[in-house]
This record gives C-alpha cells, sequence and structure tokens, in this order.
C-alpha cells in the first residue's frame, strides 16, 4: 500500500516522500518496507530501518532525523495497530456460539454475543450485546456482564471468594451468597479471576481493563476506566476508585481504598488507603518521593559506612 493512501486512511498528516508500506514492525526490528512508530523521545536515537515511522505531534520535528517519511500522530502505537489491521494482520477472533460452548438455558444472551470453543456460561447469568468469551472462560451462575466487554481465554467470573472461619480445629468455608457485575467495554486478561461476593456484588466498572493472570477477592469495587496489569492481587472488600492504575505485581490488602486516579507501582504492596491522585511505589507501598529518597540513602549507605570504619579506626589509633 502506499504512504499516501495509508495516510488517508488513517486520517493521519504525511511528512516526507511517497513510499510502498507492506507491513508493520517495532523500531528494533523493522526492515524497508515496514512502517513502525515512537512512543518516547529516546526512541529517536535508536537506528532505524523502517520505511516510515508514526510519530506523536510533540516530536515531529526532532523525528525528522530519523531520516525517512513521517506520519503524526497523536496515539502511534494505536494508529500503528489501525494501519497493521488495514495491511491485512488479523486478530484473535470468535464468531457466533461455538458448538463446544455449554451455556445454561437460563442465561440471556443478548444480539451480537460470541463465545468461544469450551467456554461455559452458568445460570441465569447475563451478557450484553456484542460481547465476547473466549475458549475455556468460565462464567459462573447469576454474574452480569455488560455490553461490549471481553473475557479472555480461561478466565472465572463469579468463582466462591476464598473465604474461611477457623473453627473447632477446621477451616470452615463461608458460603458466597452474591454475584459479579461488569459494566460496558470491560477487558478481562486471560487466566484472570474475579470472585463472587460474600453477599451483594463485586463490581468493575465500565471501561476498566484487566491484564492477565488477575486476582480479584470477593466484595472488591473497581470504578471506571482503572488499569490493573498482569499478577495484581486485590484482597476482599478494597475499593478502587475511577481511573487507578494498578502496575503488575501490586498487591492490596483487604479493605483498602485507593482514591481517584492514584497510581501504583510495581510491586508494591499496599496496606492503608491511598490517596486520590497519589503515586505510591516501595515493598509496603508509600509515596513514591518517600520510597525514592529511602532507596538512595540506601545506595549511599556502603559508602557511609566505610567513612565510619575509617573513622573509628583513627580514633582507636590516635
Amino acid at each position: 500500500m502506499k504512504l499516501t493512501e495509508l495516510a488517508r486512511s488513517l486520517g493521519l498528516e504525511l511528512r516526507g516522500a511517497e513510499v510502498e508500506i507492506h507491513g508493520v514492525a517495532p523500531l528494533e526490528r523493522a526492515e524497508a518496507g515496514d512502517l513502525s512508530f515512537v512512543v518516547a523521545r529516546r526512541w529517536l536515537n535508536e537506528p532505524c530501518n523502517a520505511s516510515a515511522v508514526l510519530v506523536p505531534s510533540e516530536l515531529a520535528e526532532e523525528a525528522v532525523k530519523l531520516g525517512v517519511p513521517l506520519l503524526v500522530s497523536r496515539t502511534p502505537a494505536l494508529d500503528a495497530g489501525r494501519a497493521g489491521l488495514l495491511l491485512g494482520g488479523r486478530v484473535l477472533q470468535v464468531s457466533g456460539l461455538h458448538p463446544s460452548a455449554v451455556i445454561d438455558p437460563t442465561a440471556r444472551l443478548a444480539e451480537g454475543v460470541m463465545v468461544g470453543p469450551r467456554a461455559v456460561i452458568g445460570a441465569e447469568v447475563v451478557i450484553g450485546a456484542q460481547s465476547v468469551i473466549h475458549a475455556g472462560a468460565v462464567i459462573h451462575d447469576r454474574s452480569v456482564i455488560g455490553a461490549r466487554c471481553v473475557i479472555k481465554a480461561n478466565a472465572v467470573i463469579g468463582g466462591d471468594g476464598f473465604g474461611f472461619e477457623y473453627v473447632d480445629g477446621a477451616h470452615q468455608r463461608i458460603p458466597h451468597l452474591g454475584i459479579v457485575r461488569i459494566g460496558d467495554d470491560v477487558e478481562v486478561g486471560s487466566c484472570t479471576t474475579i470472585d463472587r461476593a460474600r453477599f451483594g456484588e463485586t463490581v468493575i466498572g465500565s471501561g476498566t481493563r484487566i491484564d492477565n493472570l488477575v486476582q480479584i477477592a470477593h466484595n472488591v469495587q473497581i470504578g471506571r476506566a482503572c488499569v490493573i496489569v498482569g499478577q495484581v492481587g486485590i484482597a476482599g472488600s478494597c475499593r478502587i476508585e475511577d481511573g487507578v492504575v494498578l502496575a503488575g505485581q501490586a498487591g492490596v490488602v483487604p479493605h483498602v481504598t485507593i482514591g481517584r486516579g492514584a497510581r501504583v507501582a510495581a510491586s508494591t504492596g499496599v496496606a492503608v488507603d491511598v490517596p486520590s491522585g497519589a503515586t505510591w511505589s516501595g515493598w509496603w507501598g508509600e509515596p513514591h518521593r518517600e520510597n525514592l529518597a529511602q532507596i538512595n540513602a540506601l545506595r549511599k549507605l556502603p559508602a557511609f559506612m566505610r567513612t565510619v570504619r575509617a573513622f573509628m579506626k583513627g580514633q582507636e589509633s590516635a
């Protein structure tokens, strides 16, 4: 496809000469005939063998040094994906209701719902229009899933929570009588589990994106447009407000509230409430600046101890 045609189809400004584009590739692997993309200034220092590059508008002037035609975009990574589709790329697809899927007759599936091989849809489940349930996913009884949701392979929605009471030397299971309710336009990654509430509802707000291998416990309330990255664990009855980002392997203890728009860094343990708009990091979470100050102090500790030992040795010989 001609680059001018691609630019027109994507609605993007072209800066540079006409070239032929055959595919899309990351900058470090791109070759002649490829369209690549840049999302950060440091990428402009990488070698460029692509025939053209998508660049953010704020870097368009600097990106001239790449020496190739540019497509100027507000969202280069997204437009690279769109370009890939125009050039013949294919995404993972589910069509219709696969004959191997097990769908309870009391489940209500709206128009356009697609269910993949060996998925299981339980009794009285409600799934909104144009949602997609991929292979092997399990949607337990009475779960409610909104419109245009994507539940990826082997996710489990609405299983019993991890609730026990230690009585007379044994762990007695506490019944979980609630449900899971998922809003519209939510994506749930492969092998992610969202447990049903003990009473009431576990809630996932509209527009939230949940990565693979995430555990969301009973009665958790997650707001709108949150991003929850792989291997995050959220314990029971936590409240995650709108727009929160939990980076990979973050862990949240029970009954914690993470305020609107807060950011929690990778591998951070959250044991107390996080204020709205805050950024927290560290093994046991704290404000990011405080954590960085402690890390910086620890890095200086060996040199400090050498100084102390030299001083003490001088005192002893004096």
